[in-house]
């Protein structure tokens, strides 16, 4: 374990366990993250260390991008913190349980635990967009927001998360073609 990320392993390690219920037939184990989704007491030097850690992994291994890209609910306060930081700008993916007539562009999100809409406005054709998100578990999420930015005609760069479960995002590095970096994996 990297000294570099120290605070982001202990937070891993003691994260608890909920179950989330998506209907009365299905629960889903979930994990407490505080960087996570549904995180929510994460200490400054954590918030520090994870930011710090993201900023330097994209300056590596992304150099050319235009803007990062960053789903709701866990990725967008990564994406703003790394945006910020880096001084690029960023595109948040909404998501709601509601279809709003407003946007032009919407698909249906749905994770073994819930089931949503992301919200996608703001894309140009040929723009070079890197996505970065708080978890892999599935890759259900990254590959509906990858399959929508290929019909708009962006160019995914690559994927940046905190953490990945499991080897899913090897089949998502195959199926796209393109890098997967993260800071942590159980």
């Amino acid at each position: 374990m990297s000294e570099t990320s120290a605070r982001l392993h202990e937070s891993i390690s003691q994260a608890r366990s909920v179950k989330l219920f998506k209907n009365s037939d299905t629960t889903y184990n979930f994990k407490l993250y505080p960087f996570g989704e549904r995180g929510t007491f994460i200490q400054p030097e954590l918030i520090s260390e994870i930011t710090d850690n993201i900023s330097a992994s994209i300056a590596e291994h992304f150099p050319a991008f235009d803007y990062i890209v960053s789903p709701e609910p866990g990725g967008h306060t990564w994406g703003m913190l790394a945006a910020y930081k880096m001084k690029k700008p960023m595109n948040i993916l909404r998501l709601s349980s509601e279809k709003y007539e407003e946007f032009k562009i919407c698909i249906k999100r749905e994770t073994a635990y819930n089931e949503n809409y992301i919200y996608f406005d703001g894309f140009q054709e040929n723009d070079r967009v890197l996505i970065l998100d708080d978890v892999i578990s599935s890759g259900a999420t990254i590959r509906a927001i990858a399959n929508q930015l290929n019909e708009l005609g962006v160019h995914l760069v690559g994927i940046q998360v905190i953490l990945v479960k499991g080897e899913h995002y090897k089949r998502l590095e195959e199926d796209y073609k393109i890098p997967i970096r993260f800071l942590a994996s159980v």
